[in-house]
């Protein structure tokens, strides 16, 4: 390295002292040029005499040429319009116009001067006089040349170039060896860290610069403090990650394992270091592709659930993901994942569950609703026949909507363990809905609540389902939005068909939801305000059960919801469009 450094200094002395020389010589021509041309200018005002003295002998052409031998320049005689007269070297043709040639311009305006120009591919000097009876003399001769005024020196000069270039090789030589052997040191210390040996310095060499030695190992000392500081913060935060219950799981884009502590592992099944390789290769025993894919093209923390198999049979533990996307300049480059074990959970669920289906045969009878039209009847209600039947048919209804309430809670478990079958049937929904809005128009005017039934279409739009679980969930929405209205307010049913979809909306304008709130709205027995929830009759079970009867027929629900304005339920269940369902009877009697 330094051999290269010292052959380039020297090229570049070398170059430098040529250019300096070719600049001087340069200069010297020039010098030189404007010598010639001042010498040539004094013999042109010669000639010029000689002339006008010439003009009264018998032979001035001879004179001419005889000053023109004696001076050792071309003469050229020039007419006072311009042509050419007379050329002692016929370097010009007789009558040739030289009239704007810039001598001859110079001599007319100022009766002499001298111009240095190319002719012929040589550069010349010609100096011009005007003579006293308006004609011109003109001088000329060749420029100095740079070959002529080198030429014998040349030897010397090429040595002296190539003396400069060894020197300079030498003083770089003998300059840099101690920068050299400082590089040298720092490049040895570099590697030493490279390798993980924190405390290698530079060490005192004869030519280094002592403040700059002293400064880099200052620097490497304040490095290595660093880098202990962060080995000790991640042996710690390693302790903390593998040693915790729950697992984690990091991805890049390619969805390949990028870390996983010792949890994960066992969670998801995976054995040896998976780092590097794709995360569905990497455990055997769950799929998690999906889940990781769909959290990258979303933000916040997208929550899933799977379920692993455990290798003991055909049975699975359930585990939930909660998967947050990393992201470099808002494009997602990976994600990591929180892995939880959520077998106790499942498992409390199941004893909730089946406390509320014990709980549910032990309170059949407190009928509360029926028992306020039955005060009603004894109160004078019963002497009125019309409103009588219409109170007892409303009781009927009443008494058949709880006992079905307590069957569906029944339901939630057959649903959770998937053993449940039910018949399944065309059903019109939106001639259900609007039976169900009539049965519930009692309690909403008893709420002052005005109650909008849906429009019956021609055909209906028909589902398949279950003529009961259709009911129960009819139910449930709209004597909800009823229940949690106010004075004055107002609900409203559609039922309508959207791109191969029946959708069913039940929007109120009650007290509504806050937003904390609606994630959690479909958990069973999860109340938004338990006290007034419990005044009202409710159970804390509606919900729930819509949310299983949807999701049995391949349906979803959403819940859009402002405090204070109030809340719209969308339903979205598969339309049923074969063709004898147009004739199909009308099930809404059917229990």
């Amino acid at each position: 390295m330094r051999q290269r450094v010292a052959l380039a200094a020297a090229c570049a002395c070398l170059i430098l002292c040529i250019a300096f020389l070719y600049i001087c010589t340069r200069s010297a021509v020039a010098s030189n040029t404007e010598t010639a041309a001042d010498g040539l200018l004094k013999m042109c005002r010669m000639s010029a005499d000689l002339m006008d003295t010439a003009a009264f002998l018998e032979s001035p052409e001879e004179q001419v040429q005889h000053f023109s031998v004696y001076s050792g320049a071309g003469i050229t005689v020039i007419s006072a319009d311009g042509y050419v007269e007379q050329d002692t070297r016929r370097f010009t043709q007789v009558g040739a116009d030289l009239s704007e040639k810039p001598e001859i311009i110079l001599a007319r305006d100022n009766g002499e001067g001298y111009a240095v120009r190319p002719f012929m591919g040589t550069l010349y000097i010609f100096a011009a006089r005007r003579l006293s009876d308006g004609r011109y003399v003109r001088l000329y001769q060749a420029a100095p040349k740079m070959g002529y005024l080198v030429g014998r020196r040349m030897p010397l000069l090429i040595g002296l170039l190539i003396l400069a270039a060894v020197l300079c090789y030498v003083i770089v030589r003998l300059g840099t060896r101690g920068l050299f052997t400082f590089a040298d040191h720092v490049h040895e210390m570099l590697e030493s860290f490279a390798e993980g040996q924190f405390s290698a310095r530079i060490p005192p060499s004869p030519g280094e610069p002592k403040d700059v030695v002293a400064r880099i190992n200052s620097t490497a000392g304040r490095i290595e403090d660093q880098l202990m500081r962060n080995q000790r913060t991640s042996q710690v935060f390693s302790a903390v990650v593998n040693q915790m219950p729950n697992g984690i799981l990091a991805v890049d884009r390619d969805l390949k394992v990028s870390f996983v502590n010792s949890s994960a592992k066992q969670m998801l099944g995976i054995t040896g270091s998976p780092e590097g390789a794709p995360v569905d290769d990497a455990s055997k025993d769950v799929s998690i592709t999906q889940p990781l894919r769909d959290a990258m093209d979303q933000d916040g923390v997208y929550i899933n659930e799977v379920a692993a198999r455990t290798g003991v049979g055909r049975s699975h533990r359930p585990l939930r993901l909660y998967i947050s996307p990393m992201k470099q300049d808002g494009v997602s480059v990976g994600a990591v994942a929180l892995i939880e074990d959520i077998t106790e959970l499942k498992r409390m669920e199941q004893i909730r569950t089946d406390f509320a289906a014990n709980v549910s045969h032990e309170l059949k009878t407190p009928l509360t609703s029926i028992k306020g039209f039955v005060e009603t009847l004894d109160a004078g209600a019963i002497e009125k026949p019309e409103m009588a039947r219409k109170f007892l048919r409303i009781i009927m209804l009443e008494a058949d909507r709880l006992t079905r309430l307590i069957n569906d809670i029944l339901t939630i478990t057959k649903f959770e363990s998937g053993t449940d079958e039910v018949p399944l049937q065309p059903i019109p929904l939106d001639q259900r809905a609007y039976d169900v809005c009539e049965m519930l128009s009692f309690h909403a005017g008893e709420k002052e609540v005005t109650l909008h039934y849906p429009q019956i279409s021609s055909p209906h739009v028909q589902i398949m389902g279950n003529p009961d679980r259709v009911q129960q969930m009819l139910i449930n929405l709209i004597e909800n939005a009823i229940k949690y209205n106010r004075p004055g307010g107002l609900v409203r049913v559609s039922v309508f068909a959207s791109q191969g979809s029946a959708q069913l909306v039940v929007a109120d304008t009650g007290i509504g939801i806050a937003e904390e709130h609606i994630p959690r709205l479909f958990e069973r027995f999860y109340r938004v305000d338990k006290g007034r929830s419990r005044s009202m009759g409710g159970t804390g079970l509606g919900l729930a059960i819509v949310k299983h009867i949807i999701k049995s027929m391949d349906g979803m629900i959403e819940v859009h919801s402002r405090l204070g304005v109030g809340t719209e339920f969308l339903v979205t269940l598969p339309l049923y469009t074969a063709a004898e369902t147009e004739t199909a009877p009308d099930t809404g009697d059917e229990e």
